[in-house]
């Protein structure tokens, strides 16, 4: 049997998920994933820490995008929340200053 959908989201992660998430008020979607759970490759890196400072400009710009869902999911959604505040410290040397500056420089990119 052949299955027909509207949309195709290849990817079961964050972003994946996100995207069918919100597609399906708009037509019937189907999701591959190539693991075999949802969110298989899901790393603190990306998952557990919010932050505009990761990757570069396109994917620092999709981050951006996603803040106001991650912080203020649509009702429904989850009984949880998906973030919550919390600070984060980058240290170094004075040697690393400039690798610290730039941080702070692609912060306002």
């Amino acid at each position: 049997m052949v299955e027909k959908f509207d949309f195709l989201v290849i990817g079961a992660g964050v972003g994946g998920a996100s995207a069918a998430y919100f597609l399906r008020d708009f037509g019937k979607v189907g999701v591959l994933e190539m693991e075999g759970q949802a969110g298989y490759h899901t790393t603190g890196r990306s998952a557990a820490l919010y932050t505009e400072l990761y990757g570069n400009r396109p994917i620092r710009a999709l981050v951006r995008l996603s803040k106001d869902f991650l912080f203020s999911p649509p009702d429904g959604f989850t009984d949880t929340p998906i973030l919550r505040t919390r600070g984060t410290i980058f240290a170094g040397t004075s040697a690393q200053r400039p690798a610290i500056d730039s941080l702070l420089q692609m912060a306002s990119e």
